[in-house]
């Protein structure tokens, strides 16, 4: 008899090949994993106080407690005999004498281990075969009278041990190379996985970005609900510039003459943004439907991707502006020349992977036919304010002056901008431009700016309101106005810019926030430096 260790089956030390007949591999116990080899035509099996199986020639020693069956050679195989009191188990039956066959589980004693009977033909076996190992470990669970959860954490831990020790070099990288392969799987499934989510993620923030946007476009823009409104909502609230004067003398004695001449330097700013996909860099474009038409997301909204035939997406906008005197320049707010920044705005944009990019901006003045093509030439990090470059071949003559000095409290301050952007030039412009537009069915955002241009509509509202409250960051006064008159200036007696109307505050009565003028002089200052 001779004992093997873990890592394979070779030939035990001064054995030869013709003198071994069979061998015990233990499955269980401190001995689990070692071959026990029979060369002997009659042995004496014993397990001792640690469990380990020990077997000796039954003639070498008188018998002694620890032995607890014997084996004799007979017909070419063992016959296993109990000795008295002891208990063995074959294949689960307890028995007192069986002949073995190959690939019997003989389990020795409550306490011994249970162990797999093989004949070896008189040769040693080089490796165990993976069906051996998986036959052991599934008549050991089988078999075993241990708890089912021990049973199979043993059949499965030692058939993962054995074959990772005890099969061949070949079957052993054979599956080191599926296990890789696997893995590599799982890792490039959980890579396309992770993608699929980022993916999935991204279109969402990019369809909020797009409703955010879409939030101020739907201000802006014009529908023929909307000319229908406008038919009977101004017909009886909007005033030309003119007839406000008219009022505004009657009321205030107001100089009618400073405010008309201010007026020409007041534009109508109407711009349009795209966004562009960062990692692409592509615009984001309207995708096409089979017969050309621009297609929506089932959320009604335009279904735009950076990949898309269409034209690029707009995201429309108006406010108002103001010439200044002695330079080319436009004053607005910033919220107005970059409207993408205002609000959670930006915030989408970037959660998306966008940017904005302005795609074309004009300003229309009161007496020019066509627009003025503008420019970002300066922004305020600090204040609402934002400078815009024009031609100044097409502004000579005209602007406006700054206040040296700011208003008090109680002061008038007159108010020009657009408020309600076209809706009100065409409120202004009169029922025969209504019907006009109606019958043609033009509603079109840049056609019908140019087309109030060249019939010489474009003029912006005035209003009166007493300055509330003044402070360094801001002046309160309560002129009329709404959205759309943002960037318009803010006049004191003396056709003086005192504030950029910003801001409006509904829960205050409908009071207004405007930029004082020390802001703007400031920024002109970081323009004129640079």
């Amino acid at each position: 008899m001779q004992n093997l260790d873990d890592n394979g089956v070779r030939p035990p030390h001064g054995v030869g090949d013709r003198d071994v007949r069979a061998y015990l591999e233990s499955l269980t116990g401190p001995s689990r994993g070692n071959v026990t080899w029979l060369v002997h035509n009659a042995l004496t099996v014993s397990v001792g106080e640690n469990r380990n199986l020990s077997l000796r020639p039954k003639d070498d020693t008188p018998p002694h407690d620890n032995d607890i069956a014997t084996l004799q050679w007979v017909d070419d195989s063992y016959t296993i005999s109990a000795a008295p009191g002891r208990n063995v188990w074959v294949n689960g039956q307890k028995v007192s004498s069986i002949r073995l066959g190959f690939g019997d589980m003989v389990e020795f004693g409550e306490k011994g281990p249970m162990s797999r009977y093989r004949l070896c033909n008189h040769s040693f076996p080089a490796h165990h075969t993976v069906e051996d190992i998986l036959s052991d470990a599934y008549a050991y669970a089988r078999m075993s009278r241990r708890p089912f959860a021990r049973r199979m954490s043993s059949a499965l831990s030692d058939s993962g041990r054995r074959l990772a020790s005890q099969t061949t070099i070949l079957f052993r990288i054979t599956v080191l190379a599926a296990l890789l392969v696997i893995a590599g799987l799982v890792f490039l499934l959980y890579q396309n996985d992770r993608r699929l989510a980022d993916s999935i993620e991204q279109e969402a923030h990019k369809i909020e970005a797009v409703a955010v946007m879409l939030a101020q476009t739907r201000e802006d823009v014009l529908t023929p609900e909307d000319l229908a409104a406008l038919r009977s909502a101004f017909e009886n609230q909007v005033m030309s510039t003119e007839e406000r004067l008219g009022t505004l003398e009657q009321q205030a004695g107001a100089p009618t003459r400073i405010i008309k001449a201010s007026t020409q330097s007041v534009a109508f700013i109407q711009g349009a943004y795209g966004l562009r996909h960062i990692e692409s860099g592509k615009l984001l474009r309207h995708v096409l439907g089979p017969n050309g038409e621009t297609l929506q997301t089932p959320f009604g909204q335009p279904w735009i991707e950076p990949d898309a035939a269409g034209e690029p997406a707009e995201f429309q906008f108006t406010g108002t502006g103001f010439l200044l005197e002695g330079v080319p320049l436009l004053a607005t707010n910033r919220h107005v020349a970059l409207p993408w920044t205002s609000g959670d705005r930006e915030k989408a944009l970037k959660n998306a992977g966008l940017e904005a990019e302005m795609l074309r901006l004009f300003a229309y003045l009161p007496g020019h036919s066509e627009p003025i093509e503008a420019n970002l030439d300066q922004y305020s990090e600090m204040a609402d304010l934002a400078l815009l470059s024009v031609d100044p071949g097409r502004v000579q003559g005209l602007g406006i002056p700054l206040a040296d000095t700011a208003p008090r409290v109680g002061e008038e301050v007159y108010l020009l901008g657009y408020p309600t952007g076209l809706k009100a030039l065409i409120a202004q412009a009169g029922r025969d431009f209504l019907k006009t537009v109606e019958e043609e069915g033009t509603i079109n955002f840049w056609s019908i700016a140019s087309r109030l241009s060249e019939q010489n509509k474009i003029q912006p509202l005035a209003s009166r309101g007493i300055v509330a409250r003044t402070s360094l960051g801001s002046l309160v006064y309560d002129a009329e106005t709404t959205s759309g008159g943002s960037g318009g200036p803010a006049l004191n007696r003396k056709g003086e810019v005192v504030a950029i109307n910003a801001a409006i505050l509904p829960e205050f009565g409908g009071s207004n926030i405007g930029v004082p003028v020390a802001h703007l002089k400031a920024l002109l200052g970081e323009a004129e430096s640079q």
